[in-house]
């Protein structure tokens, strides 16, 4: 799955953009903010998602493919502190920096049972301003990813295949502001060579789905 350069860093760009516009306009007090996830810094989650043949440029643009695949994964997540120097390097530009590890299993037609972990290191924004109708968090995780083998839909016209490759989070979350602990999530889990750095052939994958999230201290 060929991903275009530029097209990604125009994304992204547009994205950052995005989140630092709302940071700034959300300054205006919200019953719901970032401090939810310093109050409540453990999380669990529940997610089950689909494998898509569509490059992750695609599937940001609404194109998806279905791959004969699907994923269940148990998360977790825990808030770092706001003195840890981690969050303080990174503040303000991200008001909440989270480490994190999925775990998940892959179930295909085309495959055995794949069993998969992956670590990351999340950055959340959740200071919006219409918190008080609809509590909002939008986050990037960026982290390793360790399957028991690689996904056959990385394997088909791919060449030199490794399993280690580069993991990739994308999220929203929605709560209702009398119950904001409980979110629904919806999420692409990306892996991928990330432009050679793993030197693999195997350019990725992409899964698509929904989740719930428990906050808990």
């Amino acid at each position: 799955m060929h991903l275009g350069l530029k097209k990604i860093q125009k994304y992204l760009v547009i994205l950052l953009f995005a989140l630092l516009s709302a940071n700034n306009f959300a300054r205006i007090p919200n019953p719901v903010n970032q401090d939810l996830y310093d109050r409540y810094k453990w999380s669990a989650m529940y997610y089950y998602g689909i494998t898509g043949t569509d490059g992750l440029t695609q599937m940001l643009q609404g194109q998806f493919h279905r791959w004969p695949e699907h994923v269940q994964t148990l998360g977790f997540l825990y808030t770092l502190d706001k003195n840890n120097i981690v969050r303080r390097f990174f503040n303000p530009i991200v008001g909440v920096v989270q480490i994190g590890a999925d775990f998940s299993i892959r179930v295909g037609s085309m495959q055995s049972t794949i069993y998969e972990v992956d670590p990351y290191i999340g950055f959340r924004w959740a200071n919006f301003p219409w918190n008080k109708y609809l509590v909002t968090s939008l986050a990037i995780g960026e982290g390793v990813s360790f399957p028991s083998a690689v996904p056959a839909v990385e394997i088909k016209d791919n060449e030199n295949t490794k399993r280690i490759l580069n993991y990739l989070m994308l999220e929203a979350t929605f709560a209702l502001p009398s119950h904001p602990r409980i979110q629904l999530l919806a999420r692409i889990q990306h892996r991928s060579g990330a432009y050679g750095l793993y030197q693999a052939g195997n350019t990725g994958s992409n899964v698509v789905g929904l989740g719930l999230r428990y906050l808990f201290d």
